[in-house]
């Protein structure tokens, strides 16, 4: 069976980062192909597994799938159920101990989750999807280098359609570093590979912001509004940097989408109570 993931739309957060920079990474979640989600429903049977490897891969698939579903609606406790189904029926099936590693993550359970994405490493270690969620993971826990390398594995597999997913969650670990230049770096890399991509640009107006370079991030700032629509964070980062550089008729519009759009965000709450 064929246990390569293939890549998905990004999904958010990842490590005990700055609430900014948890928000930055970007995770690629699971998806599996081909499956009927009908037998997922039976719990395993008190006599045990099938003496069929194939109908126990099957189910190990389907189990996944449901998983990683219930998990990306939020319903952890149904998805941490499924996803055990699945390791009960298959323990050699990777995508399974991937998806768990990303669930318990989410759960805070650090250690666990360090563990399944060893055990899901050790079973396929040729998957850049895989690459990009495990080194997102070590870099929350300040592993840089390694992280670094696998963020490297997988922006550099010719074959990984997203490669801007790695970069940018590698510019995103080099600025939790405490290294500027590097990030700015990965991710004007990330942009190479796909111009306008939001969370690179954001990247860049964040870092150009911490460094005092303010007409930078205004302009990184203008090259993300071209190409994607603002969301709370954003548009408090935007608020900042439009003080910074003194340019009141973009503040006031920031501030009139934000009141208008978001009134209820804690980006809103923020700008309300006069913090800087």
């Amino acid at each position: 069976m064929n246990q390569r993931m293939p890549n998905l739309s990004p999904r958010l957060s990842f490590g005990p980062l700055s609430s900014i920079l948890r928000a930055a990474l970007v995770a690629t979640t699971i998806a599996l192909l081909g499956g009927c989600a009908n037998m997922a429903n039976t719990p395993p049977s008190s006599g045990g597994l099938s003496s069929n490897p194939t109908d126990n891969q099957r189910a190990a698939q389907i189990n996944t799938q449901l998983g990683v579903g219930y998990m990306n609606e939020g319903h952890m406790d149904v998805a941490v159920e499924k996803i055990k189904k699945a390791i009960y029926y298959d323990d050699d099936f990777a995508p399974a101990h991937h998806a768990y590693a990303l669930m318990l993550d989410r759960l805070g359970e650090k250690e666990k989750a360090a563990r399944e994405f060893e055990k899901a490493y050790s079973l396929d270690p040729n998957n850049s999807d895989l690459d990009n969620n495990y080194a997102t993971f070590l870099c929350g826990q300040k592993e840089y280098s390694k992280a670094q390398s696998l963020f490297a594995r997988a922006y550099g597999d010719p074959l990984y359609k997203t490669p801007e997913f790695a970069l940018t969650n590698s510019g995103v670990c080099y600025e939790s570093e405490g290294k500027p230049d590097q990030a700015i770096s990965q991710f004007d890399a990330a942009l190479v590979k796909q111009p306008g991509y939001g969370p690179a640009l954001i990247g860049k107006a964040r870092v150009y912001y911490a460094e005092k370079k303010y007409p930078e991030a205004a302009n990184a700032m203008k090259a993300f509004e071209a190409n994607n629509r603002n969301t709370p964070n954003t548009l408090q980062l935007a608020i900042r940097i439009d003080r910074a550089t003194g340019d009141q008729s973009a503040l006031a519009n920031h501030v009139l989408i934000l009141k208008g759009r978001f009134p209820e965000s804690a980006a809103a709450k923020w700008y309300d109570s006069g913090a800087k």
